[in-house]
């Protein structure tokens, strides 16, 4: 199927965050035209949508449930036996499920979209220290009634998730009072419930998807509509590339400028994601490595002058990602810092630019509306 100019023109611009007045029920018009089977010219590939979930996105949500699964028994090791090389291991953990976690927090359709895991998994960004508030409400708490599972789950977002474990594993002074002290067994039982809990979202959610004769992956593949997730499945492909383009969007708008800000004055590097742990550049790295890694997932559907075009931009999004500073908000500080991130900034642009054209223009689809639109 080919898409008008007006269409393209359109659905960019719905990406960009540049929408006009009276284009949303244009692009809703448009959204109605899509099919879940494309195939592509003579010299590209064809490509199923169902295909693309059970290839590309499922070995990560397994990653995920991997990772989380290591993090929360390295927490029971360590609250069984606390030492400074549990420290170690517990720091490492968390750096392998954050990243895991980066690797598909821009999916958001499926069942990662029930009971507000996005943000129980990774309230970000954090607003009025809700995180560091929730923490030491609940070290301050002396019963054990909200860490358990059937009770912590229904929490504050703010105490559920990665940040929370972030608190406690890298707060100032926060691994000595997890070895000694008087809240040692505390905060140790908090690391463990939410290590838990965050075992729990991912294992729910791939459980969610299932496999090709069970769950939402065998509807899929089924053509069977879902009226919680996929009313029509035919939709499915418009949903893949959304959100591929909304993950340069996060990148740029959370993670680039609302930490770089308009002038060094206007900086903000206290809200640099992953600051305490020092991993503000690898998530972003996560982030853009598995957005490029589903761009050429995609891209086997176009022409070969239309592939060229999209390697070029998401191979300059590897490059720019591998170049940002380790420490994003420092950067924030120093001309040559901002420039390095300003210029990250563009490259990533470019990479979205290339999802709305060639990559949605070549499989004849309709960019949706994400989550980050109208912010």
């Amino acid at each position: 199927m080919r898409r008008s100019p007006l269409a393209l023109v359109l659905a960019f611009a719905s990406q960009m965050g540049h929408v006009a007045q009276g284009v949303p029920a244009a692009a809703a018009a448009a959204a109605s035209l899509l099919t879940t089977i494309f195939v592509g010219r003579a010299d590209a590939a064809a490509l199923s949508a169902p295909e693309v979930v059970e290839a590309w996105l499922l070995p990560r949500y397994d990653a995920l449930v991997a990772g989380a699964r290591a993090n929360r028994e390295a927490w029971t090791s360590f609250c069984a036996a606390p030492s400074e090389a549990g420290i170690a291991v517990l720091q490492q953990r968390f750096g392998a499920v954050s990243d895991a976690w980066a690797a598909v927090e821009f999916i958001t359709f499926g069942p990662v979209m029930l009971s507000l895991r996005p943000d129980r998994m990774n309230l970000f960004p954090e607003r009025r220290n809700a995180v560091g508030r929730s923490v030491a409400e609940l070290i301050g708490d002396p019963t054990d009634e909200r860490l358990k599972p059937e009770r912590f789950g229904r929490l504050s977002a703010a105490a559920q998730g990665l940040p929370a474990l972030e608190r406690l594993l890298y707060d100032d002074g926060a691994a000595a009072v997890l070895l000694a002290g008087p809240e040692a067994g505390r905060r140790c039982a908090i690391g463990l419930a939410i290590a838990t809990n965050i075992e729990t979202i991912a294992t729910e959610v791939r459980q969610g998807w299932g496999d090709r004769k069970d769950g939402l992956l065998a509807q899929l593949v089924a053509g069977t509509s879902d009226p919680v997730f996929f009313p029509d499945p035919s939709a499915l492909m418009s949903q893949i590339v959304t959100d591929l383009a909304g993950a340069y969007q996060r990148v740029v708008d959370q993670r680039l400028l609302a930490v770089l800000g308009k002038t060094p004055d206007d900086a903000k590097p206290l809200t640099a994601d992953r600051r305490r742990s020092g991993r503000s550049k690898a998530t972003i790295v996560a982030m853009i490595a598995s957005a490029d890694s589903l761009g050429r997932e995609l891209g086997v559907a176009l022409d070969s002058k239309g592939r060229a075009a999209l390697d070029k931009a998401l191979d300059a999004a590897d490059a720019a990602a591998a170049r940002l500073p380790d420490d994003i908000g420092e950067a924030t500080q120093t001309a040559p810092g901002r420039k390095a991130l300003q210029e990250a900034a563009a490259t990533f642009k470019a990479a979205q630019a290339s999802i709305a054209s060639p990559l949605a223009a070549g499989l004849g689809v309709a960019l949706g509306f994400n989550a980050l639109d109208g912010d």
